[in-house]
């Protein structure tokens, strides 16, 4: 988890690099990022979670720089969970994330 922050917003799950629909005030929901997706910091999003990648990956010292909370490398479990959801709490102070709709 990356940041103290609690957040609570829609989920937006990016399957491509190639798409860039607008990604204003949610939490993206991305497989394996990597800096191909930098991109999406340009777009004011309010989280990022990931199922690969860990506390020393690209995204995860992105997030760090610009304050983004964010759960990296969550796991398939819980990345099969939030990708059948609409709105989560990300709550990394914590370490959790709580499926709301």
């Amino acid at each position: 988890f990356i940041t103290q922050k609690k957040i609570t917003a829609e989920i937006l799950i990016l399957r491509s690099e190639k798409s860039k629909p607008s990604l204003k005030n949610k939490i993206i929901i991305i497989e394996g990022a990597d800096p191909g997706y930098d991109w999406i910091f340009s777009q004011e999003i309010a989280g990022l979670i990931t199922k690969y990648g860990g506390v020393n990956s690209h995204m995860a010292i992105r997030c760090a720089e610009f304050g983004i909370p964010a759960a990296i490398g969550c796991g398939e479990q819980r990345y099969e969970m939030l990708i059948e959801s609409n709105k989560v709490h990300l709550d990394c102070a914590s370490g959790m994330i709580k499926v709301l709709h």
